[in-house]
């Protein structure tokens, strides 16, 4: 037999143990015998046939693994690439449905598309590195892509195949799950992008733009739908055109969460007309708002309206705003009225320090008259504080409004679906910020459409992984990068022979696989 020195890693033998030594070398042991003690305990003999490979899969063997197993052959392994990550991305497309959906609208193409929509969950929407992704990674079907052929791909998912995956995607949703929508933008150097034009960009960048508008399953938390439209179009009055587009593909039970880009009266009575649901703040500087604060002021702080769970009281009021019919909400906090006085004092005192160091009046705007009594000579400024105006302002402290037509909403159920309009944020969060969407990589509209379309897909997946890891206590505080990072050491080494093994799942990696519901075998048993 050659040295020890020469030995190559082999494939591990069945019937192995291994065993952690103190310098933080793993030697394995082959189970010669199996049997019971005197006392009936399981007990066996072992001999020490090497040490696990670097590849935390393969064996180097000793001396003593001839005597079992013969001469062990040299360069054995052939391959080794990353894999716990990526079928855990395929596992969770084809669990999840996508994978149906691709299949029922691109056929042949649903492995490229996965694989694509895989690379970008973990690094971004820029196609120059896919190369090196498919050679060091498993993929479906033993994809080869480069950014070449990703450009053609996009350009092959045209509208028809989009709208046909949206139909089937929407159809899947649970038929009590109630649909948010809200709208980014999306900026871009490029000038043959049709839908490209300036507008009001939310990022702040001196470029033009395309809006997505996209729905959420409020229930599920995962992107159902989305469409994009012109740059300049204002939110408020797309949305008709837009819920008129998700009609035709089967949504109809929608709670808009609005903001005040959308809150117009002709949304809110388009939302009303169509039998939709909406819940949205009702701002307090409007003098309804501060008539129902009035009406409730003296019997609100009462323990019968303190909301369970919750150092915050509600009450509830039938009104009528702009010609419609709504329950009005209205909320108090303590906490939220401290904090607030908190800030006014602060303010008030600063406001006065600027005061002082004025010299004359033109500078003394409404900012000061809100809170001051201001008496102006020449050379000279005199101020006292309004306090009448100040605890007008105190008395509604703490107080916040929210207002919807669906009556049979209670205040805990209105609090929390506003609440959770945060859930399309951090949807569009992770597609500008981990998906690397927030500026649009592409020149043209037809790879654009395609590109964006696979970033959708991503951003199910990445989603669906987001809310499984917040829902464990093991994974609460996980990151989704940190989760695909951990998974992707899991490894799939192929050796000459054909044989195919795996690194061992670690106790980690378990933990990520169980909060996403996946079985460790059924992982590593994939081809």
């Amino acid at each position: 037999m050659p040295r020890r020195r020469d030995l190559a890693p082999v494939a591990m033998p069945a019937k192995t143990t291994v065993k952690k030594a103190k310098n933080g070398t793993v030697y394995v042991y082959l189970t010669t015998r199996a049997y019971r003690d005197a006392k009936g305990r399981p007990t066996s003999d072992e001999a020490l046939i090497g040490k696990l490979a670097p590849d935390q899969v393969s064996l180097i063997p000793n001396q003593r693994y001839g005597e079992f197993f013969g001469t062990p052959p040299q360069g054995i392994v052939e391959s080794s690439v990353g894999f716990g990550d990526a079928a855990t991305l395929w596992l969770l497309a084809d669990r999840l449905g996508i994978t149906r959906g691709l299949e029922a609208t691109v056929g042949g193409l649903t492995s490229a598309v996965v694989t694509v929509a895989s690379y970008m969950v973990g690094h971004g929407n820029v196609m120059c590195h896919i190369d090196s992704y498919c050679e060091e990674n498993w993929t479906p079907a033993d994809i080869r892509l480069d950014s070449p052929r990703t450009t053609e791909l996009f350009t092959e998912l045209d509208f028809p195949i989009r709208a046909g995956f949206f139909r089937y995607w929407i159809s899947l949703r649970q038929e009590d799950e109630y649909i948010a929508y809200d709208v980014t933008s999306v900026s871009t150097y490029a000038g043959g992008i049709e839908d490209a034009e300036w507008g009001h960009n939310r990022d702040q960048e001196e470029l033009t733009q395309v809006n997505l508008g996209m729905f959420l399953g409020e229930t599920t938390r995962l992107p159902v739908y989305y469409a994009t439209y012109q740059g300049s179009v204002l939110d408020k009055t797309h949305l008709p055109v837009m819920m008129e587009s998700a009609k035709a593909l089967g949504i109809t039970r929608v709670r808009f969460v609005f903001d005040r880009g959308f809150v117009t009266k002709d949304n809110l009575t388009y939302v009303a007309d169509n039998h939709l649901s909406f819940v949205t703040a009702l701002p307090i500087t409007r003098v309804i708002a501060r008539e129902l604060i009035d009406q409730c002021a003296a019997d609100i702080h009462s323990s019968l309206n303190r909301v369970l769970g919750e150092n915050i009281y509600a009450w509830t009021q039938p009104t009528r705003i702009d010609g419609l019919d709504l329950n009005a909400h209205v909320f108090y906090s303590p906490y939220k009225a401290a904090g607030e006085e908190e800030i006014l004092y602060a303010k008030l005192a600063r406001l006065e320090h600027e005061l002082a160091a004025m010299e004359s009046s033109p500078r003394v705007t409404k900012r000061y008259r809100d809170y001051f009594t201001v008496a102006t000579h020449p050379g000279d400024i005199a101020f006292t504080r309004d306090h009448t105006k100040i605890d007008t302002r105190l008395a509604h402290a703490g107080y916040f409004i929210l207002i919807t037509n669906d009556h049979s909403l209670t205040p805990v159920e209105v609090l929390r679906t506003y609440r959770d309009k945060d859930i399309i944020e951090k949807a569009f969060s992770q597609l500008k910020n981990h998906l690397d969407f927030h500026r649009m990589r592409t020149h043209y509209t037809h790879t654009s459409d395609g590109k964006l379309f696979t970033a959708f897909i991503a951003l199910i997946l990445r989603s669906a992984i987001r809310e499984a890891l917040s829902a464990s206590a093991d994974t609460a505080r996980m990151s989704v990068g940190t989760a695909m990072r951990e998974l992707h050491k899991l490894k799939r080494v192929t050796y000459h022979d054909g044989t195919i093994l795996h690194t061992i799942v670690t106790k980690t990696q378990r933990q990520i696989l169980t909060a996403l519901d996946i079985d460790p075998h059924i992982l590593t048993a994939m081809n």
